[in-house]
């Protein structure tokens, strides 16, 4: 399942509902890992709409590089 960012622009706390007695808090400047679909719901849509949130694709973490001896 595909992840996103929401990041909260607005400067103030930012409540989210999700639905089914679900919702999100975001503080100013916080960011959260949501599932992608997420997005779709109406209340989410409507604070990106407004530029309250920002979406942004969550990068996988890069691989640590194993130390060998040589």
């Amino acid at each position: 399942m595909k992840n996103v960012l929401l990041k909260n622009i607005s400067g103030a706390l930012l409540p989210v509902n999700l639905g089914r007695n679900r919702g999100l808090h975001l503080l100013a400047g916080e960011t959260k890992s949501v599932p992608a679909s997420t997005i779709e719901n109406p209340d989410v849509f409507r604070l990106f709409r407004k530029g309250f949130l920002a979406v942004m694709d969550e990068k996988p973490a890069a691989p640590e590089k194993k130390k060998g001896k040589s």
